[in-house]
């Protein structure tokens, strides 16, 4: 693959059947490629996600798109009439960092916003466990 056939964009499908939109951002360094999907929305919050490879530009391509379909596609949590975050399908979830549109630092998980009241309603049941968080770039 050589730069002019990278795609500006792609569209994705969500678990709802969602069309969404990701504008990619390239850094070819000449070493390595490192590539951003921005997603295209008019909404407040937006995910990004990153990848990058140091062999072809289709490589890194191959792993944005796998990453994106997946997180997607996973539910990480189930929702009730009054809770978005009613109960974890799995013992971890993923999510994007990001701000509100008051300024305020949030996680999007599942395509929604998991505000840090909604993180302690979460994790205040489980006093006394322990906890990992990693932050890292795809």
């Amino acid at each position: 693959m050589n730069m002019k056939d990278f795609p500006e964009f792609e569209i994705f499908q969500d678990f709802n059947g969602t069309q969404i939109k990701f504008q990619y951002a390239l850094l070819d360094t000449g070493t390595f490629f490192s590539l951003k999907a921005i997603e295209d929305s008019k909404k407040d919050l937006i995910r990004i996600f990153s990848s990058y490879d140091n062999v072809s530009l289709a490589n890194t391509l191959e792993k944005i798109r796998k990453t994106i379909k997946e997180e997607l596609n996973r539910r990480y949590f189930t929702e009730s009439d009054n809770d978005k975050f009613n109960e974890m399908n799995f013992d971890y979830f993923r999510g994007n960092i990001s701000e509100n549109s008051d300024s305020q630092t949030c996680l999007i998980v599942d395509g929604k916003e998991m505000s840090m009241n909604d993180f302690e309603k979460l994790i205040s049941p489980y006093n006394g466990f322990r906890i990992e968080v990693k932050i890292f770039e795809e």
